[in-house]
């Protein structure tokens, strides 16, 4: 019997559906198998639709009241199936944060001390590499919060959201070069991109930290290499934090909406340098201290700047922005 192979595009927003449970099927806060004795519980299943087991495995809830005021991580977070999470938690009315990666990022996440506020506390900061002489690139986070979610016993409640990415994607194309020292397959010392000005830090609402308009910069440059083929550099890639304010919003029954009109929108530009190799050293023409990027970086979007930089003539960039597609292709095997 032949095989047919369909492609089909699946949406990646991660449709999440919470069944709030009460019963002893799940591992508690407390390292049980059963809840926690000593305060009113509820079993709290999250359901994953279309999630990428990375994104699944890497999933951390944190519970915060409806001031805003942190309460604690979700411990004992249990896997059941192929997508579904499950704790057990205090009944009430909640705040909840849900963050993910496709990557680990447990040392990279600050807990709020008991009470804090989410606007004040800061929720992820992107670490120096190893040898502290540039700032490291950040994974790509995805965040959502929920508000007012009613946990009780003996009843079920669903709900379906998205977990946006609350990072943006800066892509640097070469489009064209000449009057350099000849370029070689591969890497070419002192043929590089870095930006400066980048910020580091996000609070627990998802926005900057401590502010969209002064929010913490890296002191070091975030940088990567081009690497050339048959001339032709590959489009360089970085992933910074992004304001999210009130760039979507977050329904009572947990979906989310696109603000076409954002009135919290972020104001912090980067800045691009370009080196290609000159005489055997970095040469960055006028982007030596640095080219403001024209657009702020906003949530689960893709800033394009195309360079064309010609020896000692020009440099020049061209900036386009977009949305970050939110797509995956799965295969389907029919018989």
């Amino acid at each position: 019997m032949n095989k047919r192979i369909f492609k089909i595009r699946t949406h990646y927003s991660y449709a999440i559906g919470f069944a709030l449970l009460f019963g002893a099927l799940f591992s508690s806060c407390n390292d049980s198998p059963v809840p926690d004795k000593t305060r009113e519980e509820a079993a709290v299943s999250f359901q994953m639709r279309a999630t990428a087991e990375a994104y699944l495995n890497n999933t951390s809830i944190y519970r915060f009241d409806t001031n805003n005021k942190f309460v604690e991580k979700m411990l004992n977070i249990q896997r059941l199936g192929e997508n579904t999470l499950s704790t057990y938690t205090a009944v009430g009315n909640w705040n909840l944060v849900l963050l993910t990666c496709d990557q680990d990022i447990a040392k990279n996440i600050f807990v709020p001390t008991p009470t804090a506020s989410a606007d004040k506390a800061p929720m992820w900061h992107t670490p120096y590499t190893d040898g502290g002489n540039y700032l490291s690139q950040t994974p790509e986070l995805r965040y959502v919060a929920l508000s007012n979610v009613l946990i009780t016993q003996n009843k079920v409640t669903k709900l379906e959201t998205s977990l946006y990415r609350n990072v943006a994607k800066i892509q640097v194309i070469l489009k064209k070069y000449e009057g350099f020292d000849t370029i070689k397959d591969g890497k070419n010392t002192n043929a590089y991109v870095e930006l400066l000005d980048v910020p580091t830090t996000l609070d627990w609402n998802g926005n900057l930290y401590p502010s969209k308009t002064t929010p913490a910069l890296s002191k070091k440059a975030l940088r990567e290499d081009f690497n050339f083929k048959n001339s032709v550099a590959d489009t360089v890639n970085f992933i910074v934090p992004a304001h999210r304010g009130d760039m979507y919003t977050v329904g009572e029954t947990g979906g989310v909406t696109l603000n076409a009109n954002p009135g919290d929108s972020p104001t912090n530009k980067l800045k691009l340098r370009v080196s290609m190799p000159l005489s055997g050293k970095s040469y960055f023409g006028k982007s030596e201290d640095g080219i403001e990027i024209e657009y702020s970086p906003k949530v689960n979007s893709i800033i394009q700047v195309n360079v064309t930089f010609r020896g000692k003539t020009s440099l020049d960039i061209k900036v386009d922005v977009k949305d970050w597609g939110d797509w995956i292709i799965q295969k389907e095997v029919f018989e």
